[in-house]
């Protein structure tokens, strides 16, 4: 496993597989990029070409949120979304900026601050790496009085986050770090309720993506954060997942999960559901039964846009999964109703 300072050497070339930490900075203004020719790019191609977006996520005993920063160069996209279990009540914010005008996305995952600023709403998430190797990342939202959060996850200095950079199409990569199985810690205040996150066994889950990406990105993702069970049914630690198809596929795989602190790796995954019907049940296994998942949907939050050079069509489906987890030391993990998201993502961009 390697551990860079910085993702892009001194050729202008990223480092590719999977990091023992997370890289410092991705130091885009290093790439050497290059056209499918293996030409040198324009600035201009290296500029609009290069995509980032971060997401921070929790679940609790009453309340699912998540937000996402997006700067996809031609327009930067946002959105927020808080959702009550108790009722299925919803509410949901959607921010879309030309030239991602008033979002400034870090590109240093541990010592950064990304952004995003539209008149009196302000959305910050904030990553500290202190001198003992503990990891902060936190959410700070103020839609006035719509929406305010207030909310943090800390990684240990033993924490064992997913970090990789892997080859896409013919002249591109992406860097992936990401985080799950995490207490979160603070306040949600919207229309919805008062909830502290504390108090109701809140846990979450990050996302920091950045890199140069196919024209035509395809994925479907699972992930959860909760309490699972062992084999013999009397212990109950925390469970993180993590697996996804469709863009860490070339030599390298982001899927794992983790007990506690401890990363467990997953072969490739199959993702399998009815893309016309969004209320359909969906199965996520792989071929060895490492992980077989069933997951139920209950709410979503979807975006559909066609503008010719762009396009997206995202659906991130909240619900529950039930199902196992097995480490490839044969330890069994049940997952009984847990809350977890799905996505099924098309972009062009």
């Amino acid at each position: 496993m390697l551990r860079p300072y910085s993702l892009i050497n001194s050729h202008g070339k990223p480092h590719f597989g999977h990091f023992a930490q997370p890289v410092n900075e991705v130091n885009v203004k290093n790439t050497d990029y290059r056209t499918p020719m293996n030409t040198p790019a324009g600035k201009w191609k290296k500029h609009f070409n290069f995509k980032q977006f971060q997401y921070f996520g929790g679940i609790s005993d009453d309340l699912i949120f998540g937000c996402a920063l997006a700067d996809l160069r031609y327009i930067g996209a946002v959105f927020v979304y808080v959702y009550r279990l108790s009722d299925g009540q919803m509410k949901t914010w959607q921010f879309k900026k030309p030239l991602s005008l008033g979002l400034d996305l870090t590109n240093r995952p541990d010592n950064g601050v990304s952004t995003f600023k539209s008149g009196k709403r302000n959305i910050q998430m904030r990553y500290q790496l202190n001198s003992q190797g503990e990891r902060r990342k936190t959410l700070s939202i103020d839609l006035g009085s719509e929406l305010k959060v207030q909310a943090k996850m800390i990684e240990s200095s033993d924490f064992q986050t997913m970090a990789l950079c892997t080859p896409t199409a013919v002249n591109g990569w992406v860097y992936a770090q990401k985080t799950a199985a995490l207490n979160v810690l603070g306040q949600v205040e919207c229309e919805l309720g008062n909830f502290d996150l504390k108090q109701s066994n809140c846990y979450g889950h990050h996302d920091f993506s950045a890199g140069y990406m196919r024209r035509e990105t395809f994925w479907n993702w699972a992930c959860f954060s909760g309490k699972g069970m062992s084999g013999n049914k009397t212990q109950t630690p925390i469970l993180g997942l993590n697996v996804s198809w469709g863009v860490n596929e070339t030599g390298y795989s982001e899927n794992c999960f983790w007990v506690g602190n401890d990363l467990h790796t997953l072969p490739q995954v199959q993702f399998k559901f009815d893309r016309d019907d969004a209320n359909s049940n969906w199965r996520i296994s792989s071929q060895n039964q490492q992980i077989n998942l069933s997951f139920k949907p209950e709410g979503m939050h979807k975006e559909r846009l066609n503008a010719g050079i762009m396009a997206t069509n995202f659906k991130q489906i909240f619900g529950r999964f039930n199902g196992h987890l097995i480490t490839k030391d044969g330890q069994r993990f049940e997952i009984e109703n847990q809350y977890g998201f799905v996505e099924d993502q098309y972009s062009k961009w």
